[in-house]
């Protein structure tokens, strides 16, 4: 196309890093928000939606200042009254910033929150990575047993179950408290002192700011000079251990396989005590689905509140990339009217399938029968309903049952019980 002066018109494409989810991948997506929903329900949790940008300060508080979220990956800006505002990176420092501006905590004991949204990273875009991705997570706020970080877990697993996402494993940790991370921090920069020089530039950085990161490196030469590196459950105090032992305990009960991973430490400086990954080896390299765990510090944080607190996030693209059998979304009968007087029948009967819960399509434009049916086809409904003058003036319809191969006249109302049976 050109545009008034003659020049050719450029097209404005989605910029780097986003994705339209439409046809298929719209299918896709829907269908695994519903699954979470109904799951999440089911354990009692209630929905949540909260603004995709706040102040720039409550992700550098929540999230913390050295990690690599904060430091590269933000999408902040200015907005026209000079306020420093960033693109949500994810969403669990949103939650608590709502739970605790509206003071739920005084409201009831234990809140459970669900959310479904769009998360805003800065980074290389690759294969189930983007700049805009969505994630589905839960939070629940208000309870401290350990029982909770095995309910959390094994329900995020069941919801991987539940889509019939395959080869999964769970990779769970501790990372203590603050006080115990302290003391491992020290055992940590003392292994890692010697050989500061081999490592990485990013983790030369991340030994002085949070140097757990350093076991979270995904450079090779990094991972290979810190595999003997100290565990952090050595560190752990007593009470912590107990905890930690307990969540695996009732991991047992509820029949959820793990593998215990000491060098699990997760992006986000809020974890404390459980923490835990979903991965999967379907996607080629070793990738993680879902992830989460404890975080009491972050309300103390952002919040000066002592309140407990524990969920997960999983991200839906890579959810989508593992989906392999799912329900196609197809509508369950097509209408094929014949003739030009059978145009405003057939839309009648299109209505009244429609007031009876059943998903239907109809054709504006006449056709012959067997560019209906071809149409049908490429649909692939179940049923078509076919109206000719003879069918309008007997009031009866033909009902053809693609699966049986049969067709037969009828009622409209013993058809509409036929397919909703």
């Amino acid at each position: 196309g050109e545009n008034r002066r003659g020049e050719v018109m450029k097209l404005i494409k989605a910029a780097r890093g986003t994705k339209d989810i439409f046809g298929e991948d719209a299918v896709k997506y829907t269908y695994i928000s519903k699954t979470a929903q109904e799951i999440f329900e089911s354990y009692g949790y209630t929905f949540i939606k909260t603004p995709i940008f706040e102040e720039t300060d409550l992700f550098k508080r929540g999230i913390g200042e050295g990690t690599d979220v904060v430091e590269k990956e933000m999408y902040t800006f200015k907005d026209r009254g000079d306020r420093s505002l960033t693109l949500r990176p994810e969403n669990t420092a949103s939650v608590v910033r709502s739970y605790l501006e509206n003071a739920i905590y005084g409201k009831e004991d234990v809140t459970k929150y669900y959310y479904n949204g769009s998360m805003f990273r800065y980074e290389r875009p690759q294969a189930g990575r983007q700049r805009e991705f969505n994630q589905i997570g839960v939070e629940v706020l208000g309870e401290s047993s350990p029982i909770l970080d095995a309910e959390v877990i094994a329900m995020s697993y069941s919801l991987l179950e539940k889509l019939g996402i395959t080869d999964l494993e769970v990779h769970i940790n501790s990372v203590g408290t603050n006080a115990s991370r302290t003391k491992y921090r020290e055992m940590l920069l003392n292994f890692l002192e010697p050989m500061k020089e081999e490592l990485c530039e990013d983790c030369r950085m991340r030994m002085e700011k949070n140097p757990l990161r350093v076991l979270d490196c995904k450079v090779d030469k990094c991972k290979e000079l810190t595999k003997d590196a100290p565990s952090i459950i050595d560190s752990l105090n007593e009470e912590e251990r107990a905890h930690y032992e307990t969540v695996k305990k009732y991991l047992d009960i509820f029949g959820v396989k793990y593998v215990e991973d000491s060098r699990l430490v997760r992006g986000l400086d809020y974890y404390s005590s459980t923490v835990y990954e979903i991965v999967t080896n379907k996607l080629g390299a070793q990738g993680t689905v879902l992830g989460g765990g404890r975080y009491d510090n972050l309300l103390k944080q952002l919040g000066d509140k002592d309140i407990p607190a524990v969920g997960f996030a999983a991200g839906v693209e890579r959810m989508m990339m593992l989906l392999e059998d799912y329900p196609k979304n197809n509508p369950d009968v097509y209408v094929a009217w014949l003739g030009e007087n059978t145009q405003e029948f057939g839309l009648k009967i299109a209505k009244i399938l429609r007031d009876n819960g059943i998903k239907t399509f109809v054709d504006f434009n006449s056709k012959g029968m067997k560019s209906h049916m071809k149409k049908a086809d490429k649909l692939a409904v179940k049923y078509c309903i076919i109206v000719g003058e003879d069918e309008m003036n007997k009031d009866v319809v033909v009902l053809k049952d693609f699966s049986a191969r049969t067709q037969e006249e009828m009622s409209l109302e013993k058809a509409i019980e036929i397919i909703n049976k």
